[in-house]
């Protein structure tokens, strides 16, 4: 390489060092300013001690040196002779003097304990902050020294590569001046250590600092190339060389800065990826990294570096799956490497931050590493096949989450990682395939004995009941026996009711694998019987303990847990001994149970749990949904819809007014949601069971009849959602009520008006001339639709302001005139030619009955409005009038002969004239006319 080539590698390293010297100095300023604010503390506090104390002892020079003259007034001078008393030592008043406590020392981010400031220190925290640094300064003070350290370095590399390439020393010679070169920046930088240059501002880089980092880095590449390159060392000796020199630069870090520690943990936690084996030793690396490890913590602790802390915990959990994966049939290094960190963590993390400090928040670094802890055991347990040493580490690591919960307040979410971590070994334990292998020997009634279990399955029945019983006894004694805040006791509780629940549910599913059995049922039923015990128990500390302070929530979080988790084991019992419909039926008297306790004990819990078995119940809809027992084989039967559905829906709807007679809220709303699915659910079924029957139900095929039921379902439906908007609070009904009517007016328009019309759909009308499928696919969905329509009427304003109920209840009547003028002119058609297939007329008759069906049709609608009095439906009926008129001038006229030709005419014209009759004799004769005006 020349030396152009070598100046421009030069430019280029430091123009890349820049900016990252920047950010490194910037986050070691951070490190260092919290530190350095406390030291001034200290020495304010020193201070003003030190001034009292001379108040104290030296009274008339204190008050001199600390209170300015008063003058005093003329008058009020005595006269010269008058004696003047001379006040001794003894007449003072000594004022005791505070003892100065000097802060506690604690890990970066925590609060510390510091008295309360003298009047120096609040007037220098009050004094303004200070300038900002300048690019001058910042360049001279900083950039420059950051860089002229990375200048030493590549100097010495530099040097080493010159002097190998001209051959001028050989490699041991190299080796001994790469560590001279080494040791002499590091006594460089211990040298400017002792013996500063100058004072620098507060902003200026630290050069004893610096010096001593290319100084580490010098003498970590000297011995890693004295054994990678040149052979010099051993893989063991270069293993411990590197090793040492980590540690030594982190400790030397406590008299250098931060950078210094983190070069050094590099260093440390790199040496074993640098130095390799063929015959690698798991306890080698397990004892090297849990020194490095707990030489970080020890440093950490001295210097209140909790990122080193942090870091340092990280990279050992890091190590701890490269450890796993080396594991061979001896498991003893991964047991100590993981019981030794745990002892680390909770000494470093956990105990000395939090010990007697009381509770403010929680403490995420101390959850997040014993998280990362019991990562690291699940994964050893899975890497053992779960053998009787990882379970055990497994537990113990439980153990320590769950102390630390129960000790300190800011460490209760330690007590949910805890359970989740006994649920999710339970979850990837391959207890299936070990059962393969090793069948289960069962007495009648699947009840599991020890002596006739194998011991896979013992063993991970005693995983499933001790963490879970541990977790549940120790928050439940520790939330009866302690007040504590919320978010504390909300976690404890969390802990305690939800790692039984799940251990058991997970077990079941494990083991059991949806097939009803009698012993999880009996434990779920037992945990049931146990929570609502202690929820009762809850609520009796709750009625006598007055509130310890605010935001104390002791026992209101128990108590609502183990509400929701007695309900829960409840359902877990049903699932575990009933299957298919019978479950659904179970889950909907749940809900009211639930609803009906909640009226008794006014626990918010309560009422979610009856909202809980409500939404249970609505995912078994259509037998798509299994929890115990699988889909139905076919189409529901009577009983299937009775059970599943039917009565489902008139329990649910009961428990629904239950919790209504308190207040409407989203559980009560849930119900009257789920009371209105199922019943429309039933309905829907029972007619098309009841149209089709059990084997052509299952066919997507749809008839005239069915789809005319399925209107009448809508409007019916409609028509009483409505009328229940205006007699309930509830928001259920108000916002079902315009849904439902749109649905059925979109079911008419879509199945009786296009798809299911006998003359779209080609298919003949069954039944008689009179009573044949027109009945239930016309007639009865326009009654419906006239009875919705009246709905909207009469009880549309309880929907709300927002819906304008004119058009729903015009809608409802337009589709019911519609139907019923379909209806009759097809029923002609059945008449006349004993099928509806086909538009074209087949004869005269047929023609000539129309326009009398259209007349009778139109009569009675008249006659309808006129008892009425309604307006509309007088309206309807003259249209369908001048429908039968112009069709007997257009159309009888000239296609119509003989005899039917004067009939349709004759016809006609008497019922014009009767028309006519009608309207002035009933509709505006004398004292008629103004109240159908009015009306």
């Amino acid at each position: 390489m020349s030396d152009d080539d070598m100046l421009i590698l030069l430019v280029v390293l430091v123009a890349l060092a820049l900016p990252l010297l920047a950010i490194a100095s910037f986050v070691m300023a951070l490190g260092l300013k919290r530190r350095v604010r406390q030291l001034e503390d200290q020495v304010e506090q020193l201070r003003s001690q030190h001034w009292a104390v001379q108040a104290t002892e030296k009274p008339s020079t204190a008050d001199t040196l600390l209170e300015p003259p008063i003058p005093v007034p003329a008058a009020t001078v005595p006269p010269p002779d008058t004696p003047k008393a001379t006040p001794t030592p003894e007449s003072q008043p000594v004022t005791p003097v505070p003892p100065v406590v000097p802060p506690r020392h604690t890990m970066e981010g925590e609060e510390d304990d510091i008295p309360a400031l003298s009047p120096p220190i609040a007037a220098r925290q009050a004094a303004p902050a200070r300038t900002s640094i300048s690019l001058e300064e910042r360049l001279g003070t900083r950039w420059a020294v950051w860089v002229g350290g990375v200048a030493l370095a590549l100097g010495g590399a530099f040097l080493v590569r010159y002097a190998v390439e001209e051959d001028l020393i050989g490699p041991a010679a190299r080796i001994v001046a790469g560590l001279l070169f080494a040791l002499a920046l590091i006594a460089g930088g211990e040298y400017l250590r002792r013996r500063p240059v100058g004072p620098a501002g507060s902003g200026a880089a630290y050069i004893p600092g610096v010096v001593t980092a290319a100084g580490t880095v010098a003498l970590f590449a000297t011995i890693y190339a004295a054994y990678a390159v040149y052979g010099f060392l051993s893989p063991a000796q270069a293993f411990i060389l590197l090793g040492a020199v980590g540690v030594g630069t982190m400790y030397a870090a406590a008299l250098h800065g931060p950078g210094l520690a983190g070069l050094g943990l590099v260093g440390a936690y790199g040496t074993p990826l640098l130095v390799s084996t063929s015959q690698p030793s798991p306890w080698a690396l397990a004892l090297f990294v849990l020194v490095v490890t707990a030489a970080a913590f020890v440093l950490s602790r001295a210097r209140l570096w909790r990122w080193l802390a942090v870091t340092a915990t990280v990279a050992a959990l890091l190590y701890g799956a490269l450890l796993i994966n080396m594991m061979g049939e001896d498991p003893s290094p991964v047991v100590a490497f993981t019981l030794v960190l745990a002892l680390l963590i909770g000494a470093v993390l956990i105990y000395e931050p939090h010990r007697g400090r009381a509770y403010q928040s929680f403490d995420w670094v101390g959850a997040g590493a014993l998280a990362g802890l019991a990562v690291l055991a699940l994964a050893f347990a899975n890497g053992d096949f779960f053998s009787q040493a990882s379970l055990a580490t497994l537990l113990i690591v439980v153990a320590v989450a769950l102390a630390s919960a129960l000790a300190f307040d800011a460490m209760a979410p330690a007590a949910v990682i805890a359970g989740i971590a006994a649920v999710a070994c339970l979850w990837i334990w391959p207890i299936d395939s070990q059962l393969a292998a090793e069948p289960v020997m069962l007495v009648p009634g699947h009840l599991y004995l020890p002596f006739l279990m194998p011991d896979a399955l013992q063993a991970y029945l005693e995983m499933a009941i001790i963490p879970a019983a541990a977790l549940f006894t120790a928050t439940t004694l520790s939330l009866t026996r302690q007040p504590r805040a919320l978010q504390p006791a909300f976690a404890l509780a969390l802990a305690g009711a939800g790692a039984p629940i799940f251990a058991l549910a997970t077990a079941y599913l494990r083991i059991e694998s949806f097939r009803e059995s009698l012993p999880f049922g009996a434990v779920a039923a037992g945990l049931a019987l146990l929570f609502a015990f202690t929820t009762e128990r809850f609520l009796r500390l709750e009625g006598r303990t007055a509130p310890a302070g605010p935001g104390v929530a002791m026992p209101g979080a128990g108590s609502s847990l183990h509400a929701i988790a007695s309900c829960s084991a409840v359902a877990l019992t049903l699932t575990f001994l009933i299957a298919d419909s019978p479950l659904t039926l179970a889950f909907a008297l749940s809900a009211l149970g639930a609803a009906w306790v909640s009226t008794l004990r006014p626990l918010p819990a309560l009422r979610w749990c009856a909202a809980g078995f409500v939404l249970l119940v609505l995912g078994r809809l259509g037998g798509a949904w299994m929890l115990a027992g699988g889909a139905l084989d076919g189409f529901p039967g009577w009983q299937d819809i009775a059970l599943r559905y039917a009565i489902p829906a008139v329990v649910i709807y009961g428990g629904g007014v239950w919790l209504r007679r308190s207040r409407v809220d989203t559980p009560a709303v849930i119900l009257d949601f789920g009371a209105i699915l199922l019943a429309a659910t039933a309905a829907v079924l029972a007619i098309r069971l009841g149209v089709r029957g059990p084997e052509g139900a299952l066919h997507p095929e749809m008839s005239l009849a069915e789809a005319g039921l399925y209107c009448v379902l809508a409007f019916l439906v409609a028509g009483v959602l409505v009328y229940r908007s205006a007699s309930t609070s509830s928001p259920v009904y108000r916002l079902a009520a315009p849904v439902v009517t749109i649905a059925g007016l979109c079911a008419t328009l879509v199945g009786p008006l296009i798809t299911a019309n006998p003359q779209v759909s080609d298919m003949p009308v069954a039944g008689g001339i009179l009573f044949n499928a027109l009945l239930p696919g016309y007639v009865l969905p326009g009654l419906a639709a006239v009875g919705a329509a009246l709905a909207w009427r009469w009880y549309g304003q309880g929907v709300g302001p927002n819906i304008d109920k004119a058009i729903f209840r015009t809608l409802c009547g337009v589709t019911a005139f519609v139907l019923g003028f379909i209806y009759v002119t097809l029923e002609v058609r059945k008449i006349f030619t004993g099928g509806v297939p086909g538009i074209e007329a087949q004869s005269s008759p047929e023609n000539w009955g129309y326009t009398i069906a259209w007349l009778l049709y139109g009569i009675a609608l008249l006659a309808v409005g006129i008892w009425a009095k309604a307006m509309p439906i007088r309206l309807a009926s003259a249209i369908v009038i001048m429908l039968a008129v112009i069709k007997a001038f257009l159309f009888d006229l000239s296609e119509l002969e003989g005899i039917w030709r004067a009939l349709s005419f004759i016809g006609l014209g008497v019922a014009l004239i009767g028309i006519g009759l009608v309207y002035q004799r009933l509709l505006f004769g004398k004292g008629m006319a103004v109240s159908d005006r009015q009306s």
